[in-house]
């Protein structure tokens, strides 16, 4: 992106975020992105106890957080509140819960939890009028309404149709083949895509997080293939090509500087690797090298991984996240970075991680599951090992990371910091989202009603950070 142009017109962008914005580092940086190109944007995200209701986070970038019921039990309006609790315990989560509760359902409770799900998913139903009138109540004049998250793609849909606004759906995820919902019966998934195609087809300008998302996109929602957006951080300390030393880590857990750490970052919940990780730990390859891994972030199953972690004192560590601007700082001090990502949905075959391209950025080898894109694009750029997630293969590969001579190991860490460094910043993945703007923009400055999505312009804009 040429620093010395702008977009043709000057758009009011609203970024619809479906959380309380404290760890969503991709909005954030789409938000920067395109404020610095000249638009004014605003970050819409949930409101909390302790949080701000508004902050300014850059010129022509504000952060606003509204108030929205996302309580569960709201599917069961209008049924009085105490009805609405009693049905909750009956249920088996708490009234005042906002997502479901982690644990693995067992005996009676197995019938319990898809309806669970179902009423989860009747949550956010119920949610989308309230959320859509405080999103028009906090930026009614948006020409533009941005979003990631299927739950908020309807929002920003119906927000755009209220005010003559075009909306952009960025598809971190294929959310019908991610996480719980993957798992979900076959006609609720179903009915779930139909819905999502629909938005897809009206969207006026689609990204997504990687090629494979962008080409299954394309085919299963009949739409121009999305600009593609690796998420990747921006260059950090690009005047520095060796890879930078820190010791955060070791500061706040005590490991000795003798010891190799092992980091998993990024977000608590199933399916990512994290079970299998913990369960390598115990393994006999890991013990001989006296390996500690650290768990650093947040989510559902933090409580669960600190009870594993006290299980193995010296062994394990959980810590809490840290903010973005200062998370490659605590990446650099490991020595293996895991990002896992077992290969079990469509999803997790075709997505690549963010933790990827942080860990590389700071000079630390990752460790990948086998079997998708993040194995293919580790293996073709030699910037660290594959596995099949299960605990024997995880300690044997971390193993091969770490038994290899101190000078090979150095080696590779610079490699994947100049690998980093050459091809995985935002500052060359926004480029292909900032262009798109650009010509969304230039369409309205002509007066031009705006349509669905029509695809890149030609001049191949965001085609070369494709890996």
């Amino acid at each position: 992106m040429d620093p010395r142009r702008s977009s043709p017109r000057r758009l009011r962008i609203a970024i619809v975020a479906a959380n309380t914005f404290e760890h969503d580092s991709r909005l954030l940086r789409t938000g920067r992105a395109l404020a610095a190109d000249g638009h004014v944007v605003t970050l819409l995200a949930f409101g909390a106890p302790g949080l701000p209701a508004r902050e300014e986070l850059a010129e022509r970038l504000d952060l606003r957080r509204v108030d929205v019921d996302r309580r569960i039990t709201a599917a069961f309006r209008p049924l009085p509140p105490r009805m609405r609790r009693w049905i909750a315990r009956l249920l088996g989560f708490p009234p005042s819960a906002t997502s479901l509760p982690p644990s693995s359902p067992r005996g009676v409770d197995r019938v319990l939890a898809p309806l669970r799900r179902v009423v989860e998913i009747g949550a956010h139903q119920r949610r989308v009028g309230p959320w859509r009138a405080a999103v028009l109540a906090a930026v009614p004049d948006a020409d533009v309404y941005h979003c990631k998250a299927l739950v908020a793609l309807p929002v920003v849909a119906g927000a755009a149709a209220r005010g003559g606004a075009a909306f952009a759906y960025d598809l971190a995820d294929l959310h019908t083949e991610a996480a719980r919902l993957a798992r979900m019966p076959r006609p609720v998934r179903a009915l779930v895509r139909r819905r999502e195609a629909g938005w897809v087809r009206r969207a006026s300008l689609l990204t997504a997080v990687s090629a494979g998302v962008a080409r299954e996109a394309a085919r299963r929602f009949h739409v121009p293939e999305p600009v593609v957006v690796l998420n990747c951080p921006p260059a950090w300390r690009p005047d520095e090509p060796a890879p930078p030393v820190s010791d955060l880590l070791r500061q706040a857990t005590g490991i000795a500087v003798t010891r190799p750490i092992v980091l998993y970052q990024g977000g608590f919940s199933v399916d990512r690797g994290i079970e299998e990780l913990i369960d390598a730990v115990d393994r006999e390859p890991l013990r001989r090298l006296d390996a500690a891994v650290v768990l650093l972030g947040y989510g559902r199953l933090r409580d669960r991984l600190a009870g594993e972690a006290a299980r193995r004192p010296g062994r394990l560590f959980v810590l809490d996240p840290v903010p973005p601007s200062e998370l490659l700082e605590w990446t650099a001090s490991a020595d293996v970075g895991y990002v896992g990502q077992p290969p079990r949905t469509l999803n997790q075959r075709l997505n690549l991680a963010n933790k990827l391209f942080e860990s590389i950025m700071a000079g630390v080898p990752a460790l990948v599951a086998a079997g998708g894109e993040h194995c293919r694009l580790v293996t073709s750029e030699a910037l660290g090992a594959c596995c099949d997630i299960e605990p024997g293969a995880i300690a044997a590969a971390i193993t091969g990371l770490l038994d290899r001579p101190a000078e090979e190991r150095a080696a590779m860490r610079r490699h994947c910091r100049a690998v980093a460094l050459d091809r995985y910043t935002w500052e060359r993945q926004q480029a292909g989202l900032v262009h798109a703007y650009r010509v969304l923009a230039a369409g309205m400055a002509r007066g031009e009603t705006p349509g669905p999505w029509r695809g890149a312009d030609g001049d191949g804009a965001g085609a070369e950070t494709r890996p």
